[in-house]
């Protein structure tokens, strides 16, 4: 077992869990959830690495799931979720591979195009999160929500 894997197992069971709720159906609900949580909703990744930022203050710890998710950790707390072109069902009210017409239609919102995105806000939380929708080749290729303060 790699030591990054023993950790997180150790993590996961010796941490008290707190009371931060995410819904597992919710990817905005995993905004700003703590490990113990996040491990009891979705169990131990598949995978875990780093990202580098653009510098060191956005350097990040990922947990990847075999359902094409991720988890980007800062501190203690999640502070973006990916899904990946490999990702099935429902995200935000779009599925992975659309055309972007086709995101018009079956998530109608007030969306901000730039280059090869769409950017919309995501109201109701304590703190502000945006989605990010990046098209490759005409289709919805990945799915971001992030803390946009961070």
């Amino acid at each position: 077992m790699r030591v990054a894997s023993r950790l997180c197992l150790f993590l996961c069971l010796f941490l008290p869990a707190s009371g931060v709720f995410a819904d597992a159906s919710d990817p905005v609900s995993f905004i700003g959830i703590d490990l113990p949580t996040a491990v009891s909703i979705l169990g131990l990744p598949q995978q875990m690495f780093t990202y580098r930022g653009s510098d060191a203050s956005r350097d990040a710890v990922v947990f990847y799931y075999a359902s094409h998710e991720y988890l980007f950790w800062f501190n203690d707390r999640v502070w973006q979720v990916r899904f990946d072109k490999r990702a099935t069902g429902n995200v935000l009210g779009v599925t992975l591979g659309m055309t972007q017409d086709q995101v018009h239609l079956a998530a109608p919102r007030s969306y901000q195009e730039v280059g090869d995105s769409l950017y919309f806000d995501i109201e109701g939380l304590a703190f502000p999160v945006k989605a990010r929708l990046v098209f490759a080749a005409g289709v919805l290729s990945d799915v971001y929500i992030y803390r946009s303060d961070f």
